[in-house]
C-alpha cells in the first residue's frame, strides 16, 4: 500500500489521479487552496473508500510553511509518503504579453513553478530522512517546446518545470528517491474549459479544432497515469499520455475529427 500526496487534487487531474490510487487501494492526502471544494471531495471519497483511506490538508503550494505542513499532515496520518505529485497549477488568460494584465504573472509563475520547487524540496527532505520516496511533477504545454501566442507565461513555466525535473533526477541519482515528470497531454477538465472561454473567437475555432481530435477525459488519462507511476523504478522518468504515435493516431482517426466536444459547454 502507498502512501500518496497530490497538490491540487480538489478537481481535474489532481481529482482522477486521487480516485485512481484510492480505487487500487492505497491511501491519499487530498490538498487544495480551495478548501470549501477540496472537503467536499474528502466527504464523497470517504464514502467511497473508507474514511481511513483518503484525508485532506488545505494548502496554498506558493507559501513554503504551508506545504511543510502539508508534508506534516501527511506523515502524522499515514506514517509515510510514497509518492508526492506536484500537480496543482493554474493558467494566464490567454493573451499577448503586453495585454496581459501584470497581477497575473506572479500568480501563475508562483503556482506552477515556484510551488513545484517548494513540493520537491520539502518532499524530498522528509523522503530522504525516511530513506525512500517518488516525486513527479507535472508537465504541461510549454514543456514540449511546443510555442502558441498568448501561453507566453503559462509555458514558460511549464518548460522550467521540465528543466528543473531534469536537473533534480541528476542531483537525488544514488540517493533512495527518484524524480519524476508526469504529461497528461490534453484533458476535458474545468481549467481547459475555462482557459477557452478566455480565447479570441478566431483562437477559439482552431484550438476546439485540434482538441476535438486530441482531447481525452480524465478518468481514461489518470488511470494510465496511476498505473505507471505505481510500477515505475526509474529515476528521471517522464511518464507521457500523448506521445508523437498517439497523436498522429488520432489525427488519422476520422471519427475523433468530426467530435464536436465543446458545445455542450457553450463553446
Amino acid at each position: 500500500m502507498k502512501n500518496v500526496v497530490i497538490t491540487g487534487s480538489s478537481k481535474g487531474i489532481g481529482l482522477g489521479l486521487a480516485h485512481h490510487f484510492l480505487k487500487r487501494g492505497h491511501r491519499v492526502m487530498l490538498s487544495s487552496f480551495a478548501r470549501q471544494e477540496m472537503e467536499q471531495e474528502l466527504d464523497k471519497a470517504r464514502q467511497l473508500y473508507g474514511a481511513d483511506k483518503v484525508a485532506a490538508c488545505a494548502c496554498d503550494v506558493t507559501d513554503v510553511e504551508q506545504v511543510r505542513g502539508l508534508w506534516k499532515a501527511a506523515v502524522d496520518r499515514f506514517g509515510t509518503v510514497d509518492i508526492w505529485v506536484n500537480n496543482a497549477g493554474i493558467a494566464n488568460t490567454t493573451r499577448l504579453l503586453w495585454e496581459l494584465e501584470a497581477r497575473e504573472i506572479p500568480r501563475v509563475v508562483g503556482t506552477n513553478l515556484t510551488g513545484v520547487i517548494f513540493g520537491t524540496q520539502v518532499a524530498l527532505q522528509g523522503m530522504l530522512a525516511q530513506g525512500s520516496g517518488q516525486v513527479y511533477n507535472s508537465e504541461g504545454f510549454g514543456s514540449d517546446d511546443m510555442v502558441v501566442k498568448g501561453l507566453s507565461v503559462y509555458g514558460a513555466t511549464k518548460r522550467a518545470v521540465r528543466y528543473f525535473s531534469e536537473a533534480l533526477a541528476q542531483e537525488v541519482e544514488g540517493q533512495p528517491v527518484q524524480v519524476g515528470t508526469i504529461s497528461p497531454g490534453i484533458v476535458l477538465t474545468d481549467f481547459l474549459l475555462d482557459d477557452m472561454r478566455k480565447m479570441d473567437p478566431e483562437q477559439l475555432e482552431t484550438t476546439k479544432a485540434v482538441y476535438n481530435a486530441l482531447a481525452d477525459d480524465v478518468d481514461t488519462v489518470t488511470n494510465f497515469l496511476v498505473d505507471e507511476l505505481l510500477v515505475n523504478r526509474e529515476n528521471g522518468r517522464r511518464i507521457i499520455w500523448m506521445t508523437e504515435e498517439k497523436a498522429n493516431q488520432y489525427f488519422a482517426d476520422e471519427s475523433r475529427l468530426a467530435r464536436d466536444l465543446f458545445s455542450q459547454y457553450g463553446l
